[in-house]
C-alpha cells in the first residue's frame, strides 16, 4: 500500500490498515484521524502537521519517521518504535505511550499533558521545553534526557530512571517522584516545590528520606 491508496480508502470510509506497509510515504497533513495502524511500517514516514487524533499507533514502527507538529492527541502508541522520531512541537495530551521506545527522540516543545509514558523508554531524548504536566512517568527511562526548561507540574514519576538528566530551569513542582533516580542529574534552577521525593536518590547519590 502506499501513501494515495491509503488516503483513498480513507477517504472512502474505511478505518483498519493494521499491518500496512508505508515506509517512508509522504503524508505531510494528512488526515488519518481515529485510523487503525496497528503494527504499520512508518519508517522513515512524512506526517509531519498530520491529523492522527484517537489513532491506533501501537507497536508501529515509526522509527525516524517526521511527525513533527501533528495531533496525535488521544492516540495509542503503546510499545511503538519511535527510536530517533521527529516530534518537534507535536501534541500528544493524554495519548498512551505505554512501553514505547523513544530513544532519541526530539520532542522539543511537545505537548505531552496528561500522557501515559509508563516504562517508556525516553533514553537520551529531547524533552526541551516539552510539557508533560499532570503526565504519568511510572518507571520511565529519562537517563541521560534533556528536560530542559520542561514543564513536569504534577507529573507521576515514581521510579523513573533520571539520572544525568538535564532538568535546568525544568519546574517539577508538585510531581510525584518516589524511588526515582536522580544520580549525577543537573537541577540548576529547577523547581521542586511540594515535590514528593520519598526514597529517591538524589544527584549527589544519597537517598531522600
Amino acid at each position: 500500500m502506499n501513501a494515495s491508496e491509503l488516503l483513498k480508502r480513507y477517504a472512502a470510509g474505511e478505518r483498519d490498515f493494521e499491518g500496512a506497509q508505508l515506509r517512508e510515504a509522504y503524508l505531510t497533513e494528512a488526515i488519518l484521524n481515529g485510523a487503525n495502524l496497528r503494527r504499520t511500517d512508518l519508517s522513515g514516514a512524512n506526517l509531519s502537521g498530520a491529523s492522527l487524533k484517537g489513532v491506533n499507533l501501537s507497536e508501529a514502527n515509526l522509527s525516524e519517521a517526521n511527525l513533527s507538529v501533528a495531533n496525535l492527541g488521544g492516540a495509542e502508541l503503546n510499545e511503538a518504535n519511535l527510536n530517533a522520531t521527529d516530534l518537534r512541537k507535536a501534541t500528544l495530551i493524554e495519548a498512551s505511550l505505554k512501553k514505547a521506545n523513544l530513544t532519541s527522540a526530539n520532542l522539543r516543545e511537545a505537548s505531552l499533558m496528561g500522557a501515559n509514558l509508563s516504562q517508556a523508554c525516553l533514553y537520551q531524548a529531547d524533552l526541551h521545553g516539552a510539557t508533560l504536566y499532570q503526565a504519568i512517568l511510572h518507571w520511565t527511562n529519562l537517563k541521560d534526557a534533556d528536560l530542559i526548561g520542561a514543564i513536569l507540574q504534577g507529573a507521576d514519576m515514581r521510579g523513573a530512571d533520571l539520572s544525568r538528566a538535564c532538568l535546568i530551569r525544568a519546574d517539577v513542582s508538585n510531581a510525584i517522584l518516589m524511588v526515582a533516580d536522580l544520580r549525577g542529574a543537573t537541577v540548576v534552577g529547577a523547581n521542586f516545590k511540594a515535590t514528593v521525593l520519598t526514597g529517591a536518590i538524589l544527584p549527589d547519590g544519597k537517598m531522600h528520606k
